[in-house]
């Protein structure tokens, strides 16, 4: 248990706060687990500093926020034998098993995390564990905000739609094992969900996309379909619904798949990076 008292310090933008006084290592107190979820309701991305987590601690705090997703059989560049199932590394490192071709440095494009599957994740909890200050920052989008101030004319263009979220791409263009490339968007694999989803705690309406450049509305002609995806991201990731994030080594990341999306520029991938991921199995979107 932690000795200070924690306490909640918003970021300069429309998202966002850092948590302090909180040692993720243990388990939770009730006081803390309240912190952190009425946080997380408000500011949607979460900062605790100066962590230091083994994979077990890093587990064991998503599980206090539901059932997490276990990674095998996806693509995610590999990763070292005996890694727990539910740990995801994001690495451009030899070690961690990440082919020479996969490892993650091209600019990671706007997308919220496991959307492809029929029950998506709530959060995502990145835990940095050796990051240059500098490079490959993270933005993120607040679409709680995004979809209050969409113009009438485009809300009325996506009143009861809904999109696939594609899966056989990763965020950064590149085909995932076992998929082929598509070519024809509505025949996309993936999960179909609402554009506009009532997020299942706070009650408020968010725009609800896979990954940007890819997915499909049924009911439209593809180009018709890329128009208006097109034109829903151009708005979702304004600069007055970003904030960005400068990583330091110790950083976990804790945000709301729900209602943000997030983004990653480029790096040079000859710089060590690295970091280690879990999500949590969130509702069927409505």
């Amino acid at each position: 248990m932690s000795i200070d008292t924690p306490s909640v310090i918003p970021v300069d933008g429309p998202l966002g706060a850092e948590v302090r006084g909180i040692n993720l290592r243990d388990s939770l107190t009730d006081k803390e687990l309240d912190v952190i979820v009425k946080a997380s309701q408000r500011y949607i991305v979460l900062v605790f500093r100066n962590q230091c987590l083994r994979d077990d601690q890093l587990i064991g705090f998503g599980k206090q926020f539901g059932t997490l997703h276990r990674t095998e059989g996806l693509t995610y560049g590999g990763k070292p034998v005996g890694t727990a199932p539910e740990i995801e590394i994001i690495s451009n490192q030899f070690e961690d098993c990440v082919p020479t071709d996969a490892r993650p440095s091209d600019e990671c494009t706007w997308h919220t995390d496991m959307s492809m599957f029929e029950t998506p994740a709530s959060f995502s909890i990145l835990y940095a564990e050796d990051v240059p200050s500098g490079i490959g920052q993270t933005r993120f989008a607040n679409l709680y905000s995004a979809y209050e101030t969409l113009p009438h004319e485009l809300r009325e263009k996506i009143e009861g739609r809904r999109s696939i979220h594609d899966s056989a791409y990763t965020a950064m263009g590149e085909i995932r094992a076992g998929f082929s490339p598509v070519t024809d968007k509505s025949k996309s694999p993936g999960a179909d969900h609402p554009i506009v989803r009532t997020h299942d705690t706070t009650g408020r309406k968010a725009l609800f996309l896979g990954r940007k450049g890819y997915g499909y509305i049924p009911g439209l002609t593809v180009s018709k379909s890329d128009e208006l995806l097109a034109e829903l991201w151009s708005h979702m990731t304004e600069g007055r619904f970003v904030w960005q994030h400068e990583w330091r080594n110790g950083d976990v990341v804790m945000w709301d798949n729900r209602c943000c999306t997030h983004s990653r520029s480029a790096f040079d991938p000859s710089i060590r990076r690295r970091l280690r991921r879990v999500t949590v199995i969130g509702q069927r979107p409505i």
